[in-house]
């Protein structure tokens, strides 16, 4: 039976997950990630360090294995990473993750211009200090003796590409998500090139998400000790491979991933329109495209309220469960309490920079648990926002797949299900971006002819059904929360 590997780069962790021809998960590990924070707003990682964690993995995987059934390896990837690199492909910098917001002054004078408004409609990226194309401006403009010198600027995934095969080469679903690529015409785009003031030799060049090479280095052969051409396969970008992984491909089921961030995403056919509405729009394949959007908010938010008001480290020991036990004692909507929960600006739906979190409508009879449960709800209601904004924009939605640590509690997947009104639906796949990698190698290696015949490997787990009563009670304080954000954004 066939091996399907894929490795997942993400920004706490490089892990794989190795799946058969089943869709069982026969192998998973994991390393963690070093990020470099300062109060200025870098978060930076080492990328020849993450190399050698894929490398690692890949040791470990197939030292005890017979790499004889070895079908594919693929990848997925974290969005929006940036460095610049010399002709020899040295690094001139670390790379920028996704969180760097450094580059904030730019994005929020290009997102109130004519012209940011022209590239996000064209690239379907919103304009904010996530972006790649926000992140060049930034170095071009604060760190010229760097963008000078740069033969390349390119993703962290495409700088282990050109370890492993000495070429530059992006897939489309990492290049859709830099502000740089034109997801109409399917070319880097002219408007947010120039307005970079590079050209298309500084970037790599762009293949298909199913795209695969076979030449590993010599050198990365004998580290791996292989001795056959193993397809490496291109994969896409997290988010896009997380619907792919739970087998989200109608148009009324979307995906709510919540880890460290969070994100909502539907599946929709290659889009004609460009109106966005403070969505982005990213590439899975040449007819399958996702639409959604990302918070910077999600699970960080409630490990700071557990450490600071709780004295609890999340992590650790059942303290994840005992938190929920805590929330679970405050009725729903928390006794008028709400929780704005921008404490890191954010992104969907408000695309603010500069946004803060709050506790509003605090009261004497307000104890921990309606403050816990408030924070969780905050969180929740900013997902729903993004939802309704996709419905708006697309069609309604009848229930919701669910990802990430947040499926560990029956208790938050009740509440989303009460407040979102949906049914939230859990499979047996546990990390369906890095499961979703292995899906695309199965369909770039011809095992699956169809994206759509994976549906058939994935089984549904759990369904949480809304109670109407406590959907009505989170309606009319989702209408409440709603207001919070545009009344205090006018008293700051």
């Amino acid at each position: 039976m066939q091996h399907f590997i894929a490795i997942d780069l993400g920004t706490t962790n490089c892990k794989t997950v190795v799946i058969d021809e089943s869709c069982h998960i026969v192998h998973t590990n994991k390393i963690a990630v070093n990020s470099i924070l300062q109060d200025d707003g870098t978060h930076e990682q080492n990328a020849e360090e993450i190399f050698q964690a894929v490398i690692k993995l890949l040791q470990q995987y197939l030292q005890g294995s017979d790499k004889n059934i070895i079908a594919c390896v693929s990848f997925s990837a974290a969005m929006h990473s940036f460095m610049a690199v010399d002709k020899n492909g040295n690094p001139l910098m670390n790379a920028m993750t996704w969180a760097d917001t450094r580059s904030k002054k730019y994005a929020i004078e290009l997102r109130n211009s004519e012209t940011g408004k022209n590239i996000y409609a064209q690239t379907g990226t919103p304009i904010h200090a996530m972006s790649p194309l926000c992140k060049l401006l930034w170095l071009k403009n604060e760190k010229p003796q760097i963008f000078n010198a740069a033969d390349k600027f390119i993703s962290i995934k495409e700088f282990i590409y050109s370890k492993l095969f000495n070429k530059y080469i992006i897939d489309e679903g990492i290049a859709c998500s830099t502000g740089l690529y034109n997801i109409y015409d399917n070319k880097w785009n002219k408007q947010s090139l120039q307005l970079a003031g590079i050209d298309e030799s500084k970037l790599s060049t762009v293949v298909a998400t199913t795209h695969y090479e076979t030449e590993l280095l010599h050198g990365i052969k004998t580290q791996l000790n292989l001795t056959n051409d193993i397809p490496f396969v291109m994969g896409g970008n997290d988010g896009c491979l997380a619907n792919f992984g739970c087998g989200a491909l109608s148009k009324d089921t979307a995906v709510l991933t919540l880890g460290t961030s969070g994100a909502v995403r539907l599946t929709i056919p290659k889009p004609i329109l460009k109106e966005l509405n403070g969505l982005f729009r990213y590439i899975l394949t040449k007819e399958v495209y996702v639409t959604g959007g990302p918070i910077n908010n999600g699970g960080i938010v409630l490990e700071w309220f557990a450490k600071n008001f709780l004295n609890i480290i999340l992590e650790q020991d059942d303290n994840f469960d005992k938190v929920m036990r805590l929330a679970a004692k405050a009725s729903p909507t928390s006794e008028g309490l709400m929780f704005l929960p921008y404490l890191l600006g954010e992104r969907a739906p408000v695309w603010d920079e500069n946004a803060c979190g709050i506790f509003y409508n605090l009261k004497m009879n307000h104890e921990k648990e309606h403050l816990t449960r408030a924070v969780i709800e905050g969180i929740s209601f900013s997902l729903l926002q993004i939802l309704n904004n996709i419905e708006e924009q697309n069609n309604t939605v009848d229930g919701v797949y669910v990802s990430g640590f947040v499926t560990n509690s029956d208790f938050w997947m009740q509440l989303l299900a009460d407040m979102f009104g949906k049914k939230i639906i859990l499979n047996e796949v546990a990390d369906a971006s890095a499961v979703g990698a292995a899906l695309i190698g199965m369909y770039a290696t011809g095992f699956i002819k169809n994206v759509y015949e994976v549906k058939k490997f994935l089984k549904t787990d759990k369904v949480f059904i809304p109670d109407d009563t406590n959907h009505v009670l989170y309606q009319k304080h989702f209408e409440r929360y709603k207001k919070l954000y545009p009344a205090f954004k006018v008293v700051s």
